[in-house]
């Protein structure tokens, strides 16, 4: 009986074998259909790419803004110690370094940072100190500008340098004449009536003070004439001597965007440098 039943599930098995439909094979992608496929997603890509790097470089001078924001509030603190009188800007080489009085030494405390003279032998590259942040443009530190030829002028920020004048006396300078640097301390009560007084800025190239001629943007040049990377774009922060941070472009620098030749824009409506040329009749 066994046997049988046996023969007969054989007989069913081949039977429903012999009618079923066999597997149809997977469906395959044509060549076109794939190259297709891979355009799509390189549209997609280029399209995304850009933005991403938008969105990164729009953080990047967030990060800056606060950071100049940091030395703003440090000048406040430093202003209520000292009887209002500002920091002087200093200026490069051995004398300059340990020169007492300079933002560079004397701001870092009120930030719980070294001074600038006990960090210069920690390196040359100051990105690798964390604590050393607040010096750091996080877009100026992507490119061969972070740091000066000679590794040691390490200013990703610095300070205006005409507040207390440009220049030798009696002369001053070519930007400048007649209101030549006087190199004492001044107080900050003398800019009261300019809520728009420039402190600090994106410098290029590294230096601790500068003038509108040294604010980075992406029309800076090398001394041979060439383009310099660009740190912000057409872009730059600055923090003023009340504290707030804003921005300038180019074109509220210099005339025809050219910071060699072009003559400095003194009477921007938002911008005070501590100088105002004669108003020629």
């Amino acid at each position: 009986m066994a046997t049988g039943t046996n023969h007969a599930m054989k007989f069913v098995n081949a039977t429903v074998r012999r009618f079923s439909p066999a597997p149809r094979p997977a469906p395959a992608f044509t060549f076109i259909e794939i190259m297709v496929s891979v355009g799509v997603l390189a549209l997609l890509i280029a399209l995304l790419i850009p933005s991403l790097s938008q969105a990164r470089e729009a953080a990047r001078r967030t990060v800056c803004a606060n950071r100049l924001r940091q030395w703003g509030m440090a000048c406040q603190f430093y202003r209520d110690d000292h009887d209002d009188f500002l920091p002087t800007e200093g200026f490069l080489g051995p004398s300059g370094l340990n020169r007492p009085g300079t933002w560079y030494n004397e701001l870092p405390l009120y930030l719980d940072a070294p001074a600038y003279k006990d960090i210069e032998g920690a390196g040359l590259n100051i990105a690798d100190i964390p604590e050393l942040n607040a010096w750091i443009c996080p877009s100026k530190n992507r490119t061969r500008l972070y740091q000066s030829r000679s590794g040691k002028n390490q200013y990703h920020y610095g300070m205006n340098q005409v507040l207390d004048g440009l220049g030798d006396p009696p002369d001053g300078s070519k930007d400048a004449p007649g209101f030549f640097d006087i190199k004492v301390s001044i107080r900050a009560t003398r800019f009261a009536h300019k809520p728009n007084t420039v402190f600090m800025f994106d410098i290029l190239p590294n230096s601790p003070a500068g003038t509108p001629r040294d604010v980075a943007t992406m029309y800076q040049r090398s001394y041979n004439g060439l383009p310099l990377p660009s740190i912000h774009g057409d872009y730059a922060n600055i923090v003023f001597l009340d504290g707030h941070v804003g921005h300038v472009q180019t074109n509220d620098l210099v005339t025809d965007r050219d910071f060699r030749e072009g003559d400095i824009v003194w009477r921007h409506p938002r911008l005070y440098w501590g100088y105002l040329p004669p108003i020629r009749r």
